[in-house]
């Protein structure tokens, strides 16, 4: 066989392998992209109803100075308060808008909710951007002093 047909040779398995890996690969980010939603609107439903009794049971005893070393320590300011709206939702007035966010949740679910799981439902205008893994790093309770503490914010922000 010639040179040039061994190069040419060479280039096609080059091009095939390329292409061979890009399939693979958007099949790892379709099948991701599947299994990050929920599975059915069965799945939807309880996990609704499993929000509200998790928000009822990380309610008890809720505590305002809590929630703000909590948000203090887990650096929420930065995005929804000082981030000035444009970087995530802001904490002023988040009670009335958790009320018409997603209907089928009441407010306190609806914040649980943005805290142990943020892209279930994301604001027209913001990127998924909220880490995922609070639901891990905080208890139920402290989970719940911050949803507690969102809820008792008025317009203006003290956190």
């Amino acid at each position: 066989m010639s040179r040039q047909g061994i190069t040419s040779n060479r280039s096609l398995a080059v091009v095939l392998s390329f292409a061979l890996l890009s399939c693979i690969a958007s099949l790892f980010v379709v099948a991701f992209a599947e299994t990050s939603r929920p599975a059915n609107r069965a799945s939807t439903v309880l996990r609704q109803y499993a929000y509200a009794t998790d928000v009822a049971k990380a309610m008890v005893g809720a505590s305002k100075p809590i929630a703000k070393d909590l948000i203090k320590e887990h650096n929420c300011r930065v995005c929804h308060v000082l981030g000035e709206g444009r970087v995530a939702p802001l904490f002023a007035g988040i009670a009335d808008r958790a009320a018409t966010r997603r209907p089928q949740l009441s407010p306190p679910q609806y914040i649980y909710e943005s805290i142990v799981s943020p892209g279930a439902y994301l604001v027209d205008g913001y990127a998924n951007i909220m880490p995922g893994n609070y639901a891990e790093r905080l208890s139920q309770s402290e989970i719940g002093h911050i949803v507690a503490y969102l809820l008792a914010l008025s317009d203006e922000v003290d956190a």
